[in-house]
Formats: structure tokens, C-alpha cells, sequence
């Protein structure tokens, strides 16, 4: 079949995206339905379930996708403005398309959401998000489906249109049907459901003057006069920009794979910023500085950069400068001569030859001593070491990757940092940011993890429960990547073969780990998840009240501030070993990430350590 579309002489649009659909198509696991059914998965309840509000953080998701609500005013503001700017025809083509691509992105989070769903309800869940979305109410006139034939129909009666309200808003009643977005959103969706280009028409509007909008949905070879309908969609175009062809293929981001198997995994706009700034940088022989807080992949990044380097083929070393003892620094870093200390038994290359002509990633390095800063300053400007008890300069040809989880401009501030090495590694800063600031991966990653550590331990897991990806969509993860990593991996092993993973299988030491969300009833009321436990005033009184207990040092420093007592009571050390051991137990004995809430160094939280 091949047609043109109006306006586009000689242009043909047909032959191509029916064939790239058709070749998607997805054989029907009904034999006939002739409605929609009360039963069968995904229920209304759990869509209803599948919403998450995350207000902490400003968001909002629904089967794992970012929302935002908008106000219906502002929504017909956008679309008179689109007409104005556009036209009437230009305009709703925009909208249509737009409609198709938010129908195929559901389509997609409903169909992996729920793989074992039965046809029926997987198509009937589109009417429903609509209308959880707030664009319509949908009533069910008639609907088709025969796996024996390929047959398909659906006809619905649209009640309270939000695009038709805001349309009559501005412009009155008029000849023409108003749901562009709407029928778009029927017709991406249930043709990236269903694996075959379904149009949806919208026979009756009331825009029009009819009492309720009636649409009609079919295979689009079984309509006459198609060119109309795909004069509004422009498939040939559209198809290529489409998250009804992309949404798989977009999930990764599109690095070359690390020779280990290792894969960076995002999405979000912030982690897509980090991957660029990393791919510009990479075949540069630039010193690249990277920063974020602990767990967020900086060494995953490291390594990834150095695979898209042209020093790929040559060595990367790696060491973590937080584990060093102060005295063994400079000899990991530039090497030994034999002779030069005492067990000093023979001659060994440091970290930096080892690094001759590749890579050397510096971990950590704000953990290491002003004396360390300068040795490496030196060899970072003139290109050369000398060893440990050695005579003579080494020339080495090595691109530094550092990295740290401290504000390195803090620290120089402070004295804790030399200002020139700072210079010296700023020269390519990449940001990694926390898990919390780009929340779209974190689905992505679980089902990665997922995959990962099934095939590590042998397990064969059904996936996870809505209640647990809403809950971690809305959890702060203190640990970032790593935290969720070992949550998976936890859940894995825990929960039994053919199970759901859910928040029990993720809870540590009989309690559960993370907050409940914040989600909708079936009723459509904002309520709290019920399986999680929830603090009372007096379930924090006790809290406190044991915590003072626990913790005379800290209640001796309350009652000294307040001038309850004119002496302290307790020791200054005293008091730092039990905000260290706090901050411990908070960040689940990360002691980095505990560093961090001190506003401490790591060497400075390992020192009070050593000494309780």
C-alpha cells in the first residue's frame, strides 16, 4: 500500500511505516473480547496504585514515568497559542503528534510494567491513565479484539474533555472535532500496544454541538480516506523521533560499551549532560576532574572514559587515595628503590609508571596530605617522578582522572587543599549527579541490577512490585547508585524464584528501610502506602527520649547551650566520637558519606575512629 500525503506532493508515507509497524506486530493472547472486564491485569486499582507523589523532591510519577500537573487554563493558553503562531491545520497535527507519542510512552511503562497482563486489560489501562491524567472520562460503547482474524475495534464516548472544555473556551462551537490530542494519544497508544497502525477518528465532538465526543479506533487499512488521518500524524516523519519505535533502544545511554561489560544507564537530562561533557573530553588529552557525592559512579565514568579514549589499549591504574596511610603515599604513588626504608627488599614502580602511556585515576584525592598534593603537583607540571630513595627523574606519559566527593574549592578555602593542583585537575570539572536529581534512571537501573544479579546468584524473579518502585522513586538514597545496587541485590537473594520483589524483601534487620510513598486510592485520594509503619508523636518522644539515654555526651552539650549547666560535663573528644558513631549509624557505615555530614574529611572521621 502506498499513498501521499495532502500538501506533500509525491511524497509517500504509507508503505514504509506500515512495514516498520507490521514488523512489530504482537500476536493477541485473547480470542475475542467484546469488553471491557471488571477483572484482569493491570486493574483499575493497581493503575491507581502505580502513582507516586514525591513533593520533597517536586515530582510526581505514574508507572515510572515523571508527570506534572498542569492547570487546565494554562493548558488552552499553550494550545491558542499554537494556533495563533501556526495555524488551525499546523497546530493540530503538533498536537496530535504529541498525543501519539505520550499514548505510545504509556503503552510502553504499561506493557513492561506488566508483561503477564492479559490483552484486554494491558489496552483497557490506556482509557484509564487517561483519565487519571485528567484529560477525559471515558466510556466504553463497544470493544473488539479476535486474535483468529487480526480484528480489531473499539468505539468510546468521551465525557468532560479538557481539550474540547478549552477550545470552546476560545473559540465557541464550531464545525470541526477539537480532541486532537486526544485521539492522538488513542491512536499511539493502542498501536504501540498492539504492534500495527490503529487510527482513531473522532465521529462525533462536543465541539460540534453533541452531547458527548464519539470516537472509533480500527487497523488504519480498514479506513477510507486515510490520507487525512496521516496528514495529522505524518508518520514518515514522526516515526523517527517516536518513542513508539525509540523507547527501548533510548533506555541506555548511547556510549560504547567498556571492554568489562560494564554499561553506563540513564536517561534523566542530567545524567545525558554528564555522558556528553564525557564523550567530548575523552579523546582529548585534558586532565579531567570528576565530583559528586559517594556512589554515584565516578569510577564507573573513570573506566568508561578511558575505553572512549585514544589511550584504550594501554594501562589504566587506579588507586583510592582515602586507604592509604600517610606514610605509604608517596611510595604507592611514584614507587620504591630498593634500600630506601627498612622492608624496602627490592626496587618496585609506582602507580604513576604503571601508568606510563595510559590512564591513572586518582580517587579520593581529597583525602590526600598537603605534602602528597605537592608530589603529585610536580608531576602532573613536569612530567616526570622520582622514587622513593631515587637519584634520578623518571619521564612519565600519563592522563590524570581525579575524583572526589568534597568541594574542592572549599577545601583549598580551608587549607586542606593546594590551590595550584586545583587548578592543575580543574582543567575538565564533569559533575556526576546524585540519584536523587535524576529519579527517571532509577527504574532503568533496577531492571539492569535486576538482570545482572539474576544471572550472578541463579535466580529466576518475576520483577518488582509497583509499591517498591514507588517507594524507591521517592526514597532520598543517601548512597546514591551504590545504595540501590545493594538494595537489588538484596532483594534477589531474598525474595524466593517466580516472586515478586517488594519492600519486605528489601528490609534490613526486620524493619523497613525506606519511607512509604506517597500514592492514589482507587478512589482517587491522595493516601499514604499502608504496608509501610508511620511515626506517632509519641513513637518520636520515645525516639528521643532513648536517644538522650544513649547519648549523655550529647545531652550534657544540650543542656550546656541552653544554660542549664555552667560546665560541659564531657570531654570535646567525647562528644566528636559520638557524632562520628551518629553519623555512622545514619549512613549505614559509609564512611565517607559520614564525612560528609560532619562536614569532616574521611582521614578526619578515620582518625576519631581509630581513637574510640
Amino acid at each position: 500500500m502506498t499513498t501521499t500525503t495532502p500538501g506533500k506532493p509525491g511524497r509517500t508515507v504509507d508503505e514504509a511505516f506500515f512495514r516498520q509497524v507490521l514488523g512489530r506486530h504482537k500476536s493477541l493472547i485473547v480470542d475475542r473480547t467484546n469488553q471491557f472486564g471488571a477483572t484482569g491485569l493491570p486493574s483499575a486499582e493497581q493503575l491507581a496504585q502505580s502513582v507516586a507523589f514525591a513533593p520533597q523532591d517536586g515530582s510526581i510519577w505514574l508507572c515510572g514515568q515523571r508527570m506534572m500537573l498542569l492547570q487546565g487554563s494554562a493548558f488552552g493558553a499553550i494550545r491558542r497559542e499554537l494556533i495563533e503562531a501556526l495555524g488551525l491545520d499546523k497546530a493540530r497535527g503538533l498536537l496530535t503528534r504529541i498525543g501519539w507519542q505520550a499514548g505510545a510512552r504509556d503503552a510502553a511503562q504499561v506493557s513492561e510494567q506488566w508483561p503477564e497482563g492479559d490483552h484486554a486489560s494491558l489496552y483497557s489501562a490506556g482509557p484509564r491513565l487517561h483519565m487519571l491524567e485528567g484529560m477525559v472520562n471515558v466510556e466504553v460503547v463497544r470493544f473488539e479484539i479476535d486474535s483468529g482474524v487480526g480484528h480489531f475495534y473499539s468505539e468510546f464516548l468521551w465525557h468532560n474533555s479538557l481539550e474540547v472544555d478549552e477550545h470552546i473556551a476560545a473559540y465557541g462551537l464550531g464545525g470541526e472535532p477539537a480532541c486532537w490530542m486526544e485521539i492522538g494519544y488513542a491512536s499511539g497508544y493502542a498501536s504501540s500496544l498492539l504492534g500495527r497502525l490503529v487510527v482513531f477518528r473522532e465521529l462525533q465532538c462536543r465541539a460540534m454541538g453533541h452531547p458527548a465526543c464519539r470516537i472509533v479506533g480500527k487497523p488504519a487499512e480498514q479506513w477510507e480516506d486515510i490520507d487525512v488521518d496521516l496528514a495529522y500524524l505524518d508518520p514518515g516523519d514522526f516515526l523517527s523521533r517516536s518513542t513508539y519505535t525509540s523507547a527501548v533502544d533510548t533506555r541506555v545511554a548511547e556510549l560504547d560499551v567498556p571492554a568489562d561489560g560494564k554499561q553506563l544507564v540513564g536517561i534523566s537530562a542530567s545524567f545525558v549532560a554528564a555522558s556528553q561533557l564525557l564523550q567530548r573530553v575523552a579523546p582529548t588529552q585534558a586532565t579531567v576532574l570528576l565530583t559528586g557525592e559517594s556512589g554515584v559512579g565516578k569510577e564507573l565514568f573513570a573506566h568508561t572514559l578511558h575505553q572512549a579514549s585514544r589511550r584504550q589499549h594501554t594501562p589504566m591504574v587506579a588507586l583510592n587515595c582515602a586507604t592509604l596511610p600517610e606514610n605509604l603515599v608517596e611510595a604507592e604513588l611514584f614507587g620504591v628503590e630498593r634500600g630506601a626504608f627498612t622492608g624496602a627488599e627490592r626496587s618496585r614502580p609506582g602507580r604513576f609508571e604503571r601508568a606510563n602511556g595510559g590512564t591513572l585515576f586518582l580517587d579520593e584525592i581529597g583525602t590526600l596530605s598537603l605534602h602528597a598534593q605537592s608530589k603529585i603537583l610536580r608531576a602532573l607540571q613536569e612530567g616526570e617522578i622520582e622514587r622513593v630513595g631515587g637519584t634520578s627523574s623518571i619521564q612519565v606519559d600519563v592522563r590524570v582522572i581525579a575524583a572526589t566527593n568534597l568541594d574542592l574549592r572549599k577545601e583549598v578555602e580551608a587549607g586542606r587543599f593546594r590551590e595550584d593542583l586545583f587548578y592543575r585537575l580543574n582543567v575538565f570539572p564533569i559533575h556526576l549527579p546524585p540519584l536523587r536529581e535524576r529519579r527517571e534512571d532509577i527504574p532503568l537501573l533496577m531492571s539492569y541490577f535486576l538482570r545482572r544479579f539474576s544471572q550472578r546468584h541463579g535466580r529466576q524473579l518475576a520483577g518488582f512490585s509497583m509499591r517498591l518502585v514507588n517507594a524507591l522513586l521517592t526514597y532520598r538514597f543517601p548512597g546514591n547508585i551504590r545504595e540501590l545496587q545493594n538494595l537489588v541485590e538484596r532483594g534477589v537473594i531474598a525474595a524466593s524464584d517466580g516472586e515478586v520483589i517488594d519492600v519486605v524483601h528489601l528490609a534490613e534487620a526486620g524493619a523497613p528501610l525506606i519511607d512509604s510513598a506517597i500514592g492514589l486510592t482507587a478512589e482517587g485520594r491522595l493516601a499514604l502506602d499502608s504496608a509501610a509503619p508511620r511515626a506517632t508523636a509519641k513513637d518520636t518522644e520515645t525516639e528521643q527520649g532513648q536517644s538522650a539515654a544513649e547519648a549523655p555526651e550529647l545531652a550534657s552539650l544540650q543542656a550546656f547551650f541552653a544554660g542549664q549547666e555552667r560546665v560541659l560535663g564531657t570531654s570535646l573528644e567525647e562528644i566528636e566520637r559520638r557524632l562520628v558513631r551518629l553519623a555512622l549509624d545514619r549512613s549505614g557505615g559509609n564512611v565517607t558519606a559520614a564525612a560528609q555530614m560532619l562536614g569532616m574529611s574521611r582521614a578526619q572521621v578515620s582518625y576519631r575512629l581509630k581513637g574510640s
